[in-house]
Protein backbone atom coordinates (compact mmCIF):
# COMPACT_ATOMS: atom_id res chain seq x y z
CA UNK A 1 0.00 0.00 0.00
CA UNK A 2 1.17 3.59 -0.44
CA UNK A 3 -1.24 5.37 2.33
CA UNK A 4 -0.52 4.90 6.03
CA UNK A 5 -1.27 1.53 7.35
CA UNK A 6 -0.09 0.27 3.84
CA UNK A 7 3.42 -0.26 2.71
CA UNK A 8 5.16 3.08 3.74
CA UNK A 9 6.73 2.29 7.30
CA UNK A 10 4.92 5.04 10.17
CA UNK A 11 7.24 6.58 12.75
CA UNK A 12 6.19 4.37 15.66
CA UNK A 13 5.33 1.16 13.87
CA UNK A 14 6.56 -1.86 15.26
CA UNK A 15 7.67 -5.14 12.67
CA UNK A 16 6.69 -8.57 13.43
CA UNK A 17 9.98 -10.21 15.25
CA UNK A 18 9.34 -11.91 18.65
CA UNK A 19 13.52 -11.88 19.22
CA UNK A 20 16.47 -11.32 17.39
CA UNK A 21 17.13 -14.83 16.64
CA UNK A 22 15.19 -18.12 16.11
CA UNK A 23 12.50 -19.03 18.53
CA UNK A 24 11.67 -22.49 18.08
CA UNK A 25 9.27 -23.02 20.57
CA UNK A 26 7.12 -19.96 19.05
CA UNK A 27 7.55 -21.67 15.33
CA UNK A 28 6.44 -24.84 16.90
CA UNK A 29 3.02 -23.28 18.37
CA UNK A 30 2.32 -20.81 15.05
CA UNK A 31 2.88 -24.46 13.20
CA UNK A 32 0.19 -26.19 15.10
CA UNK A 33 -2.15 -23.06 15.27
CA UNK A 34 -1.69 -23.29 11.27
CA UNK A 35 -2.87 -27.42 11.74
CA UNK A 36 -6.13 -26.25 13.73
CA UNK A 37 -6.93 -23.98 11.01
CA UNK A 38 -6.40 -26.29 8.18
CA UNK A 39 -8.29 -29.03 10.02
CA UNK A 40 -11.46 -26.46 10.34
CA UNK A 41 -11.53 -25.58 6.82
CA UNK A 42 -11.07 -28.89 5.69
CA UNK A 43 -13.78 -30.81 8.41
CA UNK A 44 -16.34 -28.48 6.57
CA UNK A 45 -15.35 -29.10 2.97
CA UNK A 46 -14.92 -33.08 2.82
CA UNK A 47 -18.79 -32.80 4.14
CA UNK A 48 -19.87 -30.58 0.74
CA UNK A 49 -21.35 -33.82 -0.91
CA UNK A 50 -23.10 -34.96 1.69
CA UNK A 51 -24.28 -31.44 2.59
CA UNK A 52 -25.57 -31.35 -1.25
CA UNK A 53 -27.46 -34.45 -0.79
CA UNK A 54 -29.51 -33.42 2.59
CA UNK A 55 -30.46 -30.52 1.19
CA UNK A 56 -31.47 -31.98 -2.04
CA UNK A 57 -30.23 -28.58 -4.27
CA UNK A 58 -28.55 -28.61 -8.16
CA UNK A 59 -24.91 -27.32 -8.53
CA UNK A 60 -25.76 -23.78 -9.04
CA UNK A 61 -27.69 -23.41 -5.44
CA UNK A 62 -25.09 -25.28 -4.04
CA UNK A 63 -22.57 -22.75 -5.61
CA UNK A 64 -24.53 -20.04 -4.23
CA UNK A 65 -24.40 -21.06 -0.74
CA UNK A 66 -20.95 -22.09 -0.86
CA UNK A 67 -20.28 -18.48 -1.52
CA UNK A 68 -21.18 -18.11 2.50
CA UNK A 69 -18.08 -19.29 3.29
CA UNK A 70 -16.05 -16.92 0.77
CA UNK A 71 -18.43 -13.85 2.14
CA UNK A 72 -17.32 -14.81 5.89
CA UNK A 73 -13.85 -14.57 4.49
CA UNK A 74 -14.18 -11.51 2.50
CA UNK A 75 -15.80 -9.57 5.34
CA UNK A 76 -13.11 -10.59 7.94
CA UNK A 77 -10.03 -9.93 6.05
CA UNK A 78 -9.75 -6.45 5.89
CA UNK A 79 -10.55 -6.02 9.92
CA UNK A 80 -8.47 -8.73 10.75
CA UNK A 81 -5.84 -6.77 9.14
CA UNK A 82 -6.38 -3.47 10.84
CA UNK A 83 -7.10 -5.34 13.86
CA UNK A 84 -3.28 -6.74 14.12
CA UNK A 85 -1.86 -3.24 14.79
CA UNK A 86 -4.69 -2.39 17.60
CA UNK A 87 -4.64 -5.50 19.38
CA UNK A 88 -2.15 -7.74 17.95
CA UNK A 89 -2.05 -10.57 15.79
CA UNK A 90 -1.78 -13.03 19.03
CA UNK A 91 -5.00 -11.47 20.19
CA UNK A 92 -6.61 -11.66 16.57
CA UNK A 93 -5.79 -15.62 15.93
CA UNK A 94 -7.19 -16.42 19.16
CA UNK A 95 -10.70 -14.73 18.82
CA UNK A 96 -10.82 -16.08 14.71
CA UNK A 97 -10.39 -19.35 16.24
CA UNK A 98 -13.21 -18.94 18.91
CA UNK A 99 -15.44 -18.17 16.27
CA UNK A 100 -14.71 -20.94 13.89
CA UNK A 101 -15.52 -23.49 16.78
CA UNK A 102 -18.71 -22.57 17.49
CA UNK A 103 -19.75 -21.78 13.72
CA UNK A 104 -18.29 -25.07 12.78
CA UNK A 105 -21.00 -27.24 13.94
CA UNK A 106 -23.81 -25.00 12.88
CA UNK A 107 -22.83 -26.49 9.01
CA UNK A 108 -23.88 -29.92 10.04
CA UNK A 109 -26.88 -28.23 12.00
CA UNK A 110 -28.11 -26.59 8.44
CA UNK A 111 -31.17 -28.17 7.05
CA UNK A 112 -31.87 -25.23 4.38
CA UNK A 113 -29.98 -23.31 2.13
CA UNK A 114 -30.19 -19.88 4.05
CA UNK A 115 -29.50 -21.46 7.51
CA UNK A 116 -26.19 -23.39 5.61
CA UNK A 117 -25.20 -20.22 4.58
CA UNK A 118 -25.40 -18.28 7.18
CA UNK A 119 -23.47 -20.58 9.18
CA UNK A 120 -20.60 -20.69 6.56
CA UNK A 121 -20.68 -16.60 6.73
CA UNK A 122 -19.63 -17.44 10.16
CA UNK A 123 -17.08 -19.90 9.86
CA UNK A 124 -15.44 -18.17 7.28
CA UNK A 125 -14.84 -15.01 9.18
CA UNK A 126 -13.97 -17.12 12.01
CA UNK A 127 -10.96 -18.88 10.16
CA UNK A 128 -10.16 -15.55 8.24
CA UNK A 129 -9.65 -13.99 11.34
CA UNK A 130 -7.44 -16.89 12.47
CA UNK A 131 -5.43 -16.59 9.31
CA UNK A 132 -4.44 -13.08 9.24
CA UNK A 133 -3.03 -13.43 12.72
CA UNK A 134 -1.54 -16.88 12.40
CA UNK A 135 0.45 -15.79 9.36
CA UNK A 136 0.96 -12.34 10.97
CA UNK A 137 2.61 -14.41 13.72
CA UNK A 138 4.65 -16.55 11.26
CA UNK A 139 5.84 -14.15 9.43
CA UNK A 140 7.50 -12.72 12.84
CA UNK A 141 8.99 -15.74 13.67
CA UNK A 142 10.51 -15.94 10.00
CA UNK A 143 12.30 -12.82 10.42
CA UNK A 144 14.20 -14.20 13.55
CA UNK A 145 14.87 -17.17 11.25
CA UNK A 146 16.41 -15.25 8.09
CA UNK A 147 15.38 -17.97 5.46
CA UNK A 148 12.24 -19.15 4.51
CA UNK A 149 10.09 -20.71 6.75
CA UNK A 150 6.59 -19.55 6.23
CA UNK A 151 5.78 -22.35 3.05
CA UNK A 152 6.41 -24.84 5.60
CA UNK A 153 3.84 -23.63 8.50
CA UNK A 154 1.54 -23.47 5.26
CA UNK A 155 2.92 -27.21 5.00
CA UNK A 156 1.13 -27.99 8.41
CA UNK A 157 -2.05 -26.25 7.53
CA UNK A 158 -2.24 -28.54 4.89
CA UNK A 159 -1.18 -31.75 6.80
CA UNK A 160 -4.14 -30.33 9.44
CA UNK A 161 -6.37 -30.45 6.43
CA UNK A 162 -5.51 -33.63 5.05
CA UNK A 163 -5.93 -35.39 8.53
CA UNK A 164 -9.08 -33.60 8.93
CA UNK A 165 -10.28 -34.70 4.98
CA UNK A 166 -8.86 -38.04 5.59
CA UNK A 167 -10.87 -38.38 9.41
CA UNK A 168 -14.24 -36.60 7.32
CA UNK A 169 -13.89 -39.27 4.63
CA UNK A 170 -13.34 -42.59 7.16
CA UNK A 171 -16.42 -40.67 9.06
CA UNK A 172 -18.82 -40.51 5.62
CA UNK A 173 -17.79 -44.27 4.55
CA UNK A 174 -19.09 -45.61 8.23
CA UNK A 175 -22.29 -43.71 8.24
CA UNK A 176 -21.13 -41.27 10.78
CA UNK A 177 -23.06 -38.53 11.22
CA UNK A 178 -22.11 -34.55 10.73
CA UNK A 179 -22.75 -33.36 13.56
CA UNK A 180 -21.02 -35.83 16.10
CA UNK A 181 -18.30 -35.67 13.84
CA UNK A 182 -17.79 -32.17 13.56
CA UNK A 183 -18.29 -31.78 17.73
CA UNK A 184 -15.56 -33.98 17.88
CA UNK A 185 -13.74 -31.79 15.74
CA UNK A 186 -14.18 -28.70 17.26
CA UNK A 187 -13.31 -29.94 20.74
CA UNK A 188 -9.88 -30.88 20.59
CA UNK A 189 -9.10 -27.70 18.23
CA UNK A 190 -10.68 -25.61 20.98
CA UNK A 191 -8.26 -27.46 23.76
CA UNK A 192 -5.39 -27.41 21.84
CA UNK A 193 -5.37 -23.61 20.77
CA UNK A 194 -5.76 -23.00 24.36
CA UNK A 195 -2.12 -24.72 25.08
CA UNK A 196 -0.84 -22.71 21.69
CA UNK A 197 -1.68 -19.32 22.78
CA UNK A 198 1.07 -18.75 25.79
CA UNK A 199 3.94 -18.81 23.23
CA UNK A 200 2.76 -17.03 20.14
CA UNK A 201 4.98 -14.39 21.31
CA UNK A 202 5.43 -12.11 18.31
CA UNK A 203 4.96 -8.17 19.61
CA UNK A 204 3.42 -6.96 16.22
CA UNK A 205 1.06 -4.34 18.27
CA UNK A 206 1.93 -0.70 17.23
CA UNK A 207 2.67 2.08 19.35
CA UNK A 208 0.00 4.03 20.32
CA UNK A 209 0.46 6.93 17.99
CA UNK A 210 1.04 4.57 14.64
CA UNK A 211 -2.67 2.95 16.13
CA UNK A 212 -4.22 6.31 15.73
CA UNK A 213 -2.75 6.29 11.67
CA UNK A 214 -3.66 2.97 10.80
CA UNK A 215 -6.56 2.34 8.62
CA UNK A 216 -9.55 0.14 9.93
CA UNK A 217 -9.53 -1.69 6.63
CA UNK A 218 -6.62 -3.32 5.13
CA UNK A 219 -6.53 -3.11 1.46
CA UNK A 220 -3.89 -3.32 -0.96
CA UNK A 221 -2.32 -0.18 -2.73
CA UNK A 222 1.00 0.38 -4.87
CA UNK A 223 3.45 -2.85 -4.42
CA UNK A 224 0.76 -5.04 -3.20
CA UNK A 225 -1.29 -4.62 -5.86
CA UNK A 226 0.73 -6.72 -8.27
CA UNK A 227 0.94 -9.59 -5.40
CA UNK A 228 -3.00 -9.79 -4.32
CA UNK A 229 -3.32 -10.30 -8.21
CA UNK A 230 -1.28 -13.45 -8.04
CA UNK A 231 -3.57 -14.43 -4.85
CA UNK A 232 -6.07 -14.04 -6.68
CA UNK A 233 -5.67 -16.29 -9.31
CA UNK A 234 -4.10 -18.98 -6.67
CA UNK A 235 -7.24 -18.86 -4.63
CA UNK A 236 -10.07 -19.48 -7.57
CA UNK A 237 -7.54 -22.93 -8.30
CA UNK A 238 -7.51 -23.15 -4.47
CA UNK A 239 -11.63 -22.98 -4.29
CA UNK A 240 -12.22 -24.79 -6.98
CA UNK A 241 -10.18 -28.01 -6.18
CA UNK A 242 -11.44 -27.73 -2.59
CA UNK A 243 -15.18 -27.17 -3.33
CA UNK A 244 -15.65 -28.94 -6.74
CA UNK A 245 -13.40 -32.16 -6.39
CA UNK A 246 -15.92 -34.30 -4.23
CA UNK A 247 -18.50 -33.46 -7.41
CA UNK A 248 -16.33 -33.46 -9.80
CA UNK A 249 -15.48 -37.37 -8.64
CA UNK A 250 -18.65 -38.50 -7.93
CA UNK A 251 -20.82 -36.92 -11.30
CA UNK A 252 -17.66 -36.41 -13.98
CA UNK A 253 -15.67 -39.70 -12.77
CA UNK A 254 -18.76 -41.64 -11.60
CA UNK A 255 -17.44 -42.70 -8.36
CA UNK A 256 -19.99 -44.05 -5.66
CA UNK A 257 -20.63 -41.42 -3.10
CA UNK A 258 -18.68 -42.67 -0.04
CA UNK A 259 -15.40 -42.46 -2.30
CA UNK A 260 -16.34 -38.82 -3.48
CA UNK A 261 -14.00 -37.04 -0.90
CA UNK A 262 -10.70 -38.74 -1.88
CA UNK A 263 -10.59 -36.16 -4.51
CA UNK A 264 -10.40 -33.63 -2.09
CA UNK A 265 -7.86 -35.90 0.14
CA UNK A 266 -5.86 -36.50 -2.88
CA UNK A 267 -5.18 -32.04 -3.14
CA UNK A 268 -4.64 -31.80 0.13
CA UNK A 269 -2.30 -34.88 -0.19
CA UNK A 270 -0.15 -33.06 -2.73
CA UNK A 271 -0.09 -29.71 -0.76
CA UNK A 272 1.12 -30.98 1.98
CA UNK A 273 3.75 -33.14 0.29
CA UNK A 274 4.81 -29.77 -1.77
CA UNK A 275 4.79 -27.22 1.07
CA UNK A 276 6.98 -29.78 2.94
CA UNK A 277 9.91 -29.21 0.44
CA UNK A 278 8.50 -25.79 -0.94
CA UNK A 279 10.56 -23.62 1.31
CA UNK A 280 14.13 -25.57 -0.35
CA UNK A 281 12.63 -24.65 -3.47
CA UNK A 282 12.16 -21.35 -2.90
CA UNK A 283 15.78 -20.66 -1.50
CA UNK A 284 17.01 -22.08 -4.89
CA UNK A 285 15.17 -20.63 -7.68
CA UNK A 286 13.33 -18.23 -5.50
CA UNK A 287 9.35 -17.13 -4.67
CA UNK A 288 8.86 -15.98 -8.30
CA UNK A 289 9.59 -19.14 -9.93
CA UNK A 290 8.37 -21.00 -7.37
CA UNK A 291 4.97 -19.27 -8.35
CA UNK A 292 5.53 -19.36 -11.91
CA UNK A 293 6.48 -22.67 -12.22
CA UNK A 294 3.54 -23.80 -9.71
CA UNK A 295 0.74 -21.62 -11.49
CA UNK A 296 1.95 -23.80 -14.34
CA UNK A 297 1.67 -27.35 -12.86
CA UNK A 298 -1.55 -26.63 -11.57
CA UNK A 299 -3.15 -25.26 -14.78
CA UNK A 300 -2.00 -28.37 -16.30
CA UNK A 301 -3.72 -30.32 -13.85
CA UNK A 302 -7.10 -28.45 -14.34
CA UNK A 303 -6.90 -29.08 -18.20
CA UNK A 304 -5.79 -32.76 -18.03
CA UNK A 305 -9.43 -32.64 -15.56
CA UNK A 306 -10.96 -31.10 -17.86
CA UNK A 307 -9.90 -33.60 -20.84
CA UNK A 308 -9.93 -36.90 -19.50
CA UNK A 309 -12.69 -37.03 -16.84
CA UNK A 310 -11.45 -40.78 -15.50
CA UNK A 311 -10.39 -42.43 -12.40
CA UNK A 312 -6.57 -42.34 -12.96
CA UNK A 313 -5.92 -39.11 -14.81
CA UNK A 314 -8.93 -37.40 -11.96
CA UNK A 315 -5.79 -38.73 -9.46
CA UNK A 316 -3.27 -37.18 -11.31
CA UNK A 317 -5.11 -33.94 -12.28
CA UNK A 318 -5.69 -33.36 -8.68
CA UNK A 319 -2.35 -34.20 -7.62
CA UNK A 320 -0.63 -31.57 -10.31
CA UNK A 321 -3.25 -28.93 -9.22
CA UNK A 322 -2.23 -29.49 -5.25
CA UNK A 323 1.57 -29.31 -6.10
CA UNK A 324 1.16 -26.63 -8.31
CA UNK A 325 -0.74 -24.25 -6.08
CA UNK A 326 0.36 -25.44 -3.19
CA UNK A 327 3.26 -22.21 -2.28
CA UNK A 328 1.71 -19.73 -4.29
CA UNK A 329 -0.85 -17.81 -1.49
CA UNK A 330 2.15 -19.05 1.30
CA UNK A 331 4.54 -16.95 -1.09
CA UNK A 332 1.96 -14.04 -1.56
CA UNK A 333 1.70 -13.54 2.09
CA UNK A 334 5.17 -13.18 2.72
CA UNK A 335 5.96 -11.37 -0.09
CA UNK A 336 3.33 -9.19 1.71
CA UNK A 337 4.35 -8.94 5.14
CA UNK A 338 7.70 -8.08 4.15
CA UNK A 339 6.40 -5.22 2.03
CA UNK A 340 3.75 -3.53 3.99
CA UNK A 341 4.48 -1.33 6.76
CA UNK A 342 3.57 -4.70 9.48
CA UNK A 343 3.09 -8.20 8.35
CA UNK A 344 -0.73 -8.37 9.30
CA UNK A 345 -1.26 -5.13 7.89
CA UNK A 346 0.20 -6.51 4.80
CA UNK A 347 -1.78 -9.87 4.67
CA UNK A 348 -4.96 -8.82 5.18
CA UNK A 349 -4.81 -6.00 2.42
CA UNK A 350 -3.28 -8.97 -0.09
CA UNK A 351 -5.41 -11.57 1.17
CA UNK A 352 -9.00 -9.01 1.37
CA UNK A 353 -8.70 -9.03 -2.62
CA UNK A 354 -6.74 -12.45 -3.15
CA UNK A 355 -9.25 -14.12 -1.82
CA UNK A 356 -11.85 -12.60 -3.92
CA UNK A 357 -11.20 -16.45 -5.59
CA UNK A 358 -13.23 -17.87 -2.73
CA UNK A 359 -16.23 -15.33 -3.31
CA UNK A 360 -16.19 -16.09 -7.24
CA UNK A 361 -15.24 -19.26 -7.78
CA UNK A 362 -17.82 -21.07 -6.08
CA UNK A 363 -20.92 -19.80 -8.44
CA UNK A 364 -19.15 -19.25 -11.23
CA UNK A 365 -17.92 -22.79 -11.45
CA UNK A 366 -21.63 -24.26 -10.44
CA UNK A 367 -23.27 -21.65 -13.04
CA UNK A 368 -20.97 -23.05 -15.62
CA UNK A 369 -21.23 -26.57 -14.46
CA UNK A 370 -25.08 -26.47 -14.52
CA UNK A 371 -25.65 -24.66 -17.72
CA UNK A 372 -22.84 -26.24 -19.94
CA UNK A 373 -20.35 -28.51 -17.71
CA UNK A 374 -17.89 -29.06 -14.83
CA UNK A 375 -15.42 -30.31 -17.30
CA UNK A 376 -14.97 -26.67 -19.24
CA UNK A 377 -15.68 -24.86 -16.00
CA UNK A 378 -11.89 -26.58 -14.35
CA UNK A 379 -10.62 -25.43 -17.65
CA UNK A 380 -11.37 -21.94 -17.59
CA UNK A 381 -9.97 -22.01 -13.97
CA UNK A 382 -6.89 -23.81 -15.33
CA UNK A 383 -6.48 -21.26 -17.87
CA UNK A 384 -7.18 -17.82 -15.50
CA UNK A 385 -4.61 -19.95 -13.16
CA UNK A 386 -2.11 -19.88 -15.77
CA UNK A 387 -2.29 -15.68 -16.62
CA UNK A 388 -2.25 -15.34 -13.22
CA UNK A 389 0.96 -16.48 -12.31
CA UNK A 390 3.09 -16.16 -15.34
CA UNK A 391 4.58 -12.90 -14.22
CA UNK A 392 4.30 -12.59 -11.09
CA UNK A 393 5.91 -9.30 -9.68
CA UNK A 394 7.05 -7.96 -6.14
CA UNK A 395 8.01 -11.61 -4.93
CA UNK A 396 11.96 -11.43 -4.54
CA UNK A 397 13.38 -8.27 -2.45
CA UNK A 398 16.76 -7.48 -2.76
CA UNK A 399 18.04 -9.33 0.17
Amino acid sequence: MTGPGASEPRPGARRASPTDGPDPAARRAVTVVFVLNGSLVASWLVQIPAAQARLTVGEGTLGLVLMGLAVGVLLALPIAGGAVARIGSRLVTGAGAGLAVLALPLTGLATTPPTLAASLVALGAGTATMDVGMNAQGIGVEAGYRRSILVGMHAAWSLGALLAATGGAISLGLGVPSVPHLLVVTTLVAVTMAGCLPCLRVADRAAPTARRDTPRLALPRGPLVPIAAVAVGSSFGESTASDWSGIFMRDAVGVAEGLAPWGFVTVMAAMTVSRLVGDRITDRIGAAGTVSWGGRLAAGGFLLLAALPWAPTAVVGFLAVGMGVASITPLAFAAAGRTASSAGAGVGAVASVGYVGFLLAPPLVGTIAELVDLRLALGAVGVLLLVATTRPRGFDPAR
